[in-house]
């Protein structure tokens, strides 16, 4: 049996070592962070009301307005109130006046908190002002601007996670199937499933029925969670352990848009379609997987290749990063990444040229604030980190 490389079996030697160092801050945030946060931090946080009435419909919108309030957040805004949905707007840095001034036509409460447990921090929040006063909700959404949404031309995201008819419902998932290295493409073998230890639905889009809301261990998750300002430790307690959470509960759970039959569809796909959908595959932070796609793109490679290839990438990264032309043109997907504008330069350039060729305001909105941000990465290198995206 072939080993692996060196580097990977160094890697695997290391991390014991790495996690048992890390145990003690871990431990102490999961017992006491949310104390913390309740105890000392929250006397920073600010609540303020909106011209919007509350009804049976609540959205919260979890901003990082580092730029400032921008035009693409006034557009999720209205899109929100057009569906009836009274929204909580909590934002992780204090805003002006004239920003709150544009904001309070536009949502029912407003929540100034410390950038404290990244967005789900936030989203915490949002969730116990809601819990605490509102005492009949049929359906809950969070929401957060690490994505640009509703993209124009896209289908009506709200309407369809309601027809689901299901007690959660995601706009997408991750890592339902294992990840691939990039060496190992070929071997790929598509098969998502819910049961992955690591799946999860992705947090910055999510619906919540009565069932749920009504549930006292509902309110439990979120009054206990464990806040942190650790990224990762937060995606594996947030994004995995709420959805791991709903599943283990027995609620119905789904996305509005299924991977399970991905490589079908890929497959269907024309010669000339499959190599268009891999030029445009956006692979932020893989070196490995973005130097395959240009070695396989270079050297004219098979149509199966490829297609093992996109496979590959959604495997390792998330369909939502991975193939936001592909998932916006065959099905309507509502949503656009911003972090791989800061994340590599061909992120970028493949998130800019997806942008140009979107309709209405919004698609020249993201072209401003897509330079702002690729601007803003090079001046501060750990924009990514403190804008806690998930």
């Amino acid at each position: 049996m072939k080993l692996p490389p060196f580097w990977k079996i160094a890697r695997e030697l290391r991390r014991p070592f790495q996690q048992l160092r890390m145990l003690p801050s871990r431990m102490g945030t999961f017992l006491f962070g949310h104390h913390y946060y309740d105890c000392v931090l929250a006397r920073q946080t600010r609540c303020r009301t909106g011209k919007l009435q509350a009804g049976s419909k609540v959205a919260i919108y979890l901003i990082f307005p580092q730029n400032g309030l921008l035009a693409s957040h006034l557009t999720a805004l209205r899109y929100l109130n057009s569906k009836g949905y009274a929204t909580i707007v909590v934002s992780n840095i204090q805003l002006n006046e004239g920003e709150f001034g544009k904001l309070k036509d536009l949502c029912w409460q407003f929540i100034e908190r410390p950038n404290f447990g990244y967005d789900f921090g936030g989203y915490r929040d949002g969730v116990m002002k809601v819990l605490e006063t509102q005492s009949h909700i049929e359906r809950l959404v969070l929401l957060n601007d690490s994505v640009w949404f509703p993209l124009p031309g896209s289908t009506d995201w709200l309407e369809q996670a309601e027809q689901r008819q299901l007690d959660f419902v995601g706009a997408a998932s991750n890592f339902g199937h294992p990840r691939v290295d990039a060496k190992d493409f070929k071997s790929i073998q598509w098969s998502y499933s819910t049961s992955h230890k690591n799946f999860h639905y992705c947090s910055y889009a999510l619906m919540f029925s009565e069932r749920i809301l009504s549930d006292v261990q509902f309110r439990n998750f979120w009054k206990r969670f464990p806040l942190t300002n650790n990224k990762k430790v937060t995606v594996r307690r947030g994004e995995i352990g709420l959805s791991q959470w709903v599943i283990s509960h027995g609620f119905t759970h789904g996305s509005t848009l299924e991977l399970d039959n991905l490589d079908r569809e890929i497959s269907a796909l024309g010669e000339k379609e499959i190599r268009k959908a891999a030029e445009q595959t956006v692979i932020p932070e893989r070196p490995r997987l973005l130097e395959l796609k240009e070695h396989l793109l270079t050297n004219d490679a098979s149509t199966q290749d490829l297609r093992d290839f996109i496979l590959t990438a959604v495997s390792s990264q998330g369909v939502s990063y991975a193939l936001p032309a592909l998932m916006h043109e065959r099905e309507g997907f509502a949503f656009l990444k911003k972090s791989p504008c800061w994340l590599n330069d061909r992120a970028y350039e493949l998130t800019v040229d997806f942008a140009k060729g979107l309709d209405g305001e919004l698609g020249p909105a993201i072209l401003r604030e897509a330079a702002q941000l690729r601007q803003q990465r090079k001046l501060d290198p750990v924009l990514h980190t403190a804008r806690g995206e998930l």
